[in-house]
């Protein structure tokens, strides 16, 4: 059998490179871009009781819809008081600041049962625009626990169990 070479030349492969190298420049600039890395953030505080399961970089949300993340969490210097204990630092696209008044309020929430945690800031109406490294009101959160649920769905299955009764005495009675 013959051995058949293939040359390439030099001019072409360095070509070759250089196009490879500019697809995958494009490529990784246009993702970072559409991240919103290069978007201007400004940053609000908040201060929460607890930072239970809450990590860096969880959304948040005005209204649902996504406009930053969560900075940093640290613990409150000379917290005020118990629901004070926990600081956040919330980075938010500049675009949305004129959106977050002083009478928003922000609330840490947690998609589903079982699911991720975000902050989900309620627009206000009437206040003016946050600054930049201003406080936003925090809302306090209920967790429910399974005592919680327990107890509810045992009052419901009394409030069932009563209409069960009342409703097969007035069969029987005629």
């Amino acid at each position: 059998m013959a051995e058949i070479t293939i040359r390439i030349s030099d001019k072409v492969l360095k070509s070759i490179c250089l196009l490879l190298s500019a697809a995958i420049f494009i490529w990784v600039a246009s993702y970072i871009w559409s991240s919103g890395f290069f978007l201007p953030k400004y940053r609000l505080r908040m201060y929460v009781p607890n930072a239970t399961d809450l990590t860096a970089h969880v959304p948040v949300r005005v209204d649902g819809l996504e406009v930053g993340t969560v900075e940093t969490i640290n613990l409150a210097k000379g917290s005020g008081g118990p629901e004070r204990r926990i600081e956040l630092i919330l980075r938010i696209e500049k675009r949305h600041q004129n959106e977050i008044l002083s009478d928003s309020n922000a609330s840490l929430l947690t998609e589903g049962i079982l699911g991720n945690q975000y902050i989900n800031i309620q627009r206000g109406l009437i206040g003016s625009p946050i600054p930049e490294g201003g406080e936003i009101r925090s809302l306090p959160t209920k967790t429910v626990t399974l005592k919680d649920f327990s107890e509810s769905f045992g009052k419901w299955l009394d409030c069932v169990n009563k209409e069960t009764h009342e409703s097969s005495e007035k069969v029987q009675s005629p």
